[in-house]
């Protein structure tokens, strides 16, 4: 019986107009192997992940315009407009090895969808994880391809160091509207984590994080603009047409993370101090170069009044460096961003969780 109800909720889920997933875009499908089965609803997405231990799947939507994001926007006197991400997912789970498909489709207009298929990886006992996704966008006289946040994660079992994080994507724009043009951003992260201490309740491990963007042709660094489309090109422009080298944006952050639980109620905090440099030199313009610094406090906090049921708040607050601009340019000095929702996790269907 038990089996036949989270069957018929899953079916259930998959029909309804108002589901949507977990794994829709940013570093989400690095954790769908691990996951038990949960039905997730926040802000911004809602979902679920269901299997018997060996084999589980996914299925849903999530908003793509932000932390309060539409997912049916219904303007006046306009069709409906409905603009998530749609994700479906496959796995295989074992002591040895894990391995799992997924598929992002997301709608932009009537001319232009995103394909996105995802291979996820672990193996050794879940310590080393990979998750690269393949990002296609397709549009009359435009083709975008992108290896978009490929990332590892790899923990070494050491407290002095713990764990590494890297993060690479390299993107490719073609336009041919007019004049045929092509614009490439390359970037990666790496996370060092090291010296993981417990102080009397408090679990204590600091990271370094590192960030490196540059535009390797056309005018935009680190992120796509409208959905992958470029801009800062003209018809038939080219890098050499815009800068004598390269713009880039190099960024250091160490990081405090901060951990902490109870019996109902755990605490994750970082705090964080930056420094960013942001560079570029126009043709027949002299070498611009910012300096900024950039400050954060990041916070999640769980709630578990039962084993099954958790609250979620995550809080963002931030000093702001959006590499595409000067350092702070045009900017708030303060961004808060945040998510609520809450996690029902589910028996496994073969009755072993």
């Amino acid at each position: 019986m038990k089996k036949f109800l989270l069957t018929t909720m899953m079916l259930l889920a998959m029909a309804s107009a108002s589901a949507f997933g977990m794994y829709g875009y940013g570093d989400s499908w690095i954790d769908f192997l691990t996951h038990g089965n949960q039905f997730r609803a926040r802000m911004d997405q809602l979902g679920f992940v269901l299997g018997n231990g060996t084999i589980k799947g996914t299925f849903g939507f999530r908003a793509n315009t932000g932390w309060m994001g539409n997912i049916l926007n219904v303007p006046t006197n306009q069709p409906t407009d409905f603009s998530p991400t749609v994700s479906v997912g496959i796995g295989y789970t074992s002591d040895m090895i894990g391995i799992g498909l997924g598929y992002n489709f997301t709608y932009i207009n009537k001319d232009m969808q995103v394909h996105t298929p995802v291979l996820a990886l672990n193996a050794l006992n879940n310590n080393l994880r990979i998750a690269a996704p393949i990002q296609v966008a397709d549009a009359d006289n435009y083709t975008g391809i992108a290896f978009n946040n490929i990332q590892l994660r790899y923990f070494t079992g050491v407290d002095a160091f713990n764990a590494i994080r890297l993060y690479f994507y390299y993107r490719n724009n073609t336009s041919d509207v007019d004049t045929k043009y092509t614009s490439e951003a390359f970037g990666f992260q790496v996370r060092l984590y090291f010296l993981r201490t417990q102080i009397g309740n408090v679990t204590v491990n600091p990271y370094v994080r590192i960030d490196y963007h540059t535009a390797l042709k056309g005018g935009t660094i680190e992120n796509y603009v409208a959905h992958g489309r470029i801009s800062g090109l003209s018809g038939g422009q080219k890098q050499s047409d815009i800068y004598d080298v390269s713009p880039f944006k190099v960024f250091v952050k160490p990081v405090l993370s901060l951990a902490a639980s109870s019996d109902t109620v755990s605490l994750y905090f970082e705090p964080s101090l930056g420094y960013a440099v942001v560079s570029s030199k126009y043709k027949g313009a002299d070498q611009v170069t910012t300096h900024a610094l950039n400050w954060g406090a990041y916070a999640e906090l769980y709630v578990r009044p039962v084993q099954d049921l958790e609250w979620y708040f995550e809080m963002d607050v931030n000093g702001n460096v959006n590499g595409s601009k000067k350092a702070n340019l045009d900017l708030p000095p303060v961004l808060f961003e945040t998510t609520t929702g809450i996690t029902w996790y589910l028996p496994s269907l073969g009755g072993n969780q």
